[in-house]
């Protein structure tokens, strides 16, 4: 029975009962409608006794001091295992969500500041940086961490506060989420987090018109005011800058979940208006109180050409980030033309928007230089975000080409499905290449599912083609999701299951996957149905969504 408590950023007045409330008495929160789970005593209130203990007494009290145990899991770590949890975020999953002013961000942890005005990006913390911990109870921790983040972020409303620690703390759940099987609960997230970043006005903080961070909103009626929207002075930029990353990085995640469910994109890059994030280096050198004026961040334009022009304020200092940010740009757009309700390959609108996406990749992979190309000269501190981006590059390659539409509209000579397995290959490399520094620059949640696209491209090439080659590339691939598995608590034998189904097909059900495109590949699900059954079968204690 899990046991999760209210936390403080909770008024009091939505705690209180509806029948308090009506009687004008104040609520002790014993009849709360939402904690009334059978079998569980939230007051653990244990009698005193000067009996002598009898089988009954003490059963008793095994009782609650088991019942207090349930409920110390779901508390906050003490303060010293707290502090080592978010070290260990910053160690091992920072290039995951590049969000956070480290300084600042531990600064207010060691003043006790996150603990009572945002528990909720604590629990979130905890639960991802549990599995890293060396004591395994620390680790079996972390799934009532993720219950308690989890409701905790069930009850915020439309304009959350503290609002930018709220939603940072979604996106870590959101990506948790992926990585546990539990999608369902990350894709409803999502979308309830774009919202509260627009009912905040954080979408629009670098547009004319904007309502901002430290704005007050435009229409709003002089003398009304709440806690969220009233006007204050102007946060720094610096503080803005941590909103940007956050907002681009939604943005990325979104685009990533997108495009393998074949489902539309949730930010809308319409009402998304917000620049691109400054070098990671600068920014956490940035004092977070005082103002800044030494840098200058790229505008986010809908025009791609003026976006690759823009790249140029991302080489000094080097922005790998910002190469990210635009990757994702590109990601969006290839995903909406392919699963398009309106256009088909072959079709001539089809052809010209392909022959344009088309383009402009090419161009933005030449305007890269060579330490945002190969992760041998990448600086250290970039190695993961280079294969990160390189990664998703070649994402958009793949699933632009992968169909087998004659009509290539002057793209190549090449048959596309050519250019696609061309795409996976790449990826191949950059799987080697990391591999030869360290296969913890491979352990991304926001690559897996490119990693295995590639290789079911890869695949169904090597069956019709008979190439040997092609299957000790797979191996790879295989490879990276069993450290995966060691990594994240479903993620990485999903993608291996699936991919075993994969090479079970027949050669002729393969050919099928190859013409069928990319939507074909999609829509298979043979594969996740074979990947529950697997799940169950092998007895492991996964809920998949």
């Amino acid at each position: 029975m899990q046991t999760l408590t209210i936390p403080a950023s909770v008024t009091k007045r939505k705690q209180a009962c509806k029948s308090c409330r009506q009687r004008k008495k104040k609520c002790d929160l014993e009849n709360l409608d939402f904690l009334q789970l059978p079998g569980s005593n939230f007051d653990l209130f244990v009698a005193r006794t000067t009996e002598y203990p009898s089988t009954i007494s003490t059963q008793h009290a095994e009782t609650a001091t088991d019942q207090q145990n349930v409920m110390d899991n779901f508390r906050l770590p003490p303060h010293e295992l707290l502090q080592e949890l978010v070290q260990l975020f910053f160690d091992h999953l920072y290039h995951m969500f590049p969000i956070f002013h480290r300084g600042s961000f531990e600064t207010l942890l060691q003043e006790g500041i996150l603990e009572k005005e945002s528990p909720l990006i604590l629990y979130a913390i905890c639960c991802v940086a549990a599995r890293y911990h060396p004591d395994a109870s620390v680790q079996k921790r972390g799934k009532d961490w993720y219950a308690q983040a989890k409701f905790n972020y069930d009850l915020t409303q439309r304009d959350p506060h503290p609002a930018l620690r709220t939603i940072q703390a979604a996106l870590v759940l959101i990506l948790h989420a992926y990585t546990t099987g539990d999608f369902s609960a990350g894709w409803l997230f999502l979308g309830k987090a774009w919202r509260q970043a627009v009912a905040l006005g954080i979408n629009r903080m670098d547009a004319s018109n904007a309502v901002s961070p430290g704005m007050k909103p435009m229409g709003m009626h002089a003398g009304v005011q709440n806690r969220h929207c009233q006007e204050k002075p102007e946060v720094s930029r610096a503080v803005k800058e941590e909103y940007r990353r956050t907002l681009w990085l939604m943005f990325a995640m979104d685009r990533n979940m997108a495009w393998p469910t074949a489902w539309f994109n949730t930010v809308a890059e319409l009402h998304f208006k917000i620049d691109i994030p400054i070098a990671d280096t600068t920014f956490q050198a940035m004092d977070l109180v005082q103002d800044h004026k030494t840098f200058e961040n790229a505008t986010f334009t809908p025009n791609f050409n003026r976006l690759i022009e823009g790249t140029s304020l991302a080489k000094d200092p080097h922005n790998i980030f910002h190469y990210i940010c635009i990757a994702h740009v590109l990601l969006g757009r290839v995903s909406e033309l392919v699963h398009s309700l309106h256009h088909v390959p072959g079709s001539p609108e089809y052809a010209n928007e392909s022959a344009e996406l088309d383009s402009h990749i090419i161009k933005f992979q030449l305007s890269l230089s060579r330490n945002a190309i190969s992760v041998f000269q990448a600086a250290v501190e970039d190695r993961a975000h280079v294969v990160w981006l390189q990664v998703m590059l070649n994402t958009c390659t793949m699933i632009l080409h992968y169909h087998n539409s004659d009509d290539t509209n002057g793209l190549s000579t090449l048959p596309p499905f050519v250019l696609a397995v061309t795409a996976a290959r790449n990826i191949a490399q950059i799987v080697k290449d990391a591999s030869r520094i360290s296969t913890d620059l491979l352990m991304s949640a926001h690559i897996a599912s490119s990693l295995y696209v590639a290789a079911c491209i890869l695949v169904i090439e090597w069956r019709i083609t008979g190439d040997d080659a092609l299957r000790r590339i797979i191996e790879l691939f295989e490879l990276v999701f069993d450290r995966m598995n060691e990594v994240f608590v479903f993620l990485g034998i999903k993608f291996k299951f699936a991919l075993e189904h994969d090479m079970r097909k027949s050669k002729e059900e393969l050919a099928e996957l190859r013409l069928r495109g990319f939507r074909g590949l999609m829509a298979d699900c043979t594969k996740w149905t074979h990947v529950k059954e697997e799940v169950q079968r092998r007895g492991l204690l996964i809920d998949i969504t």
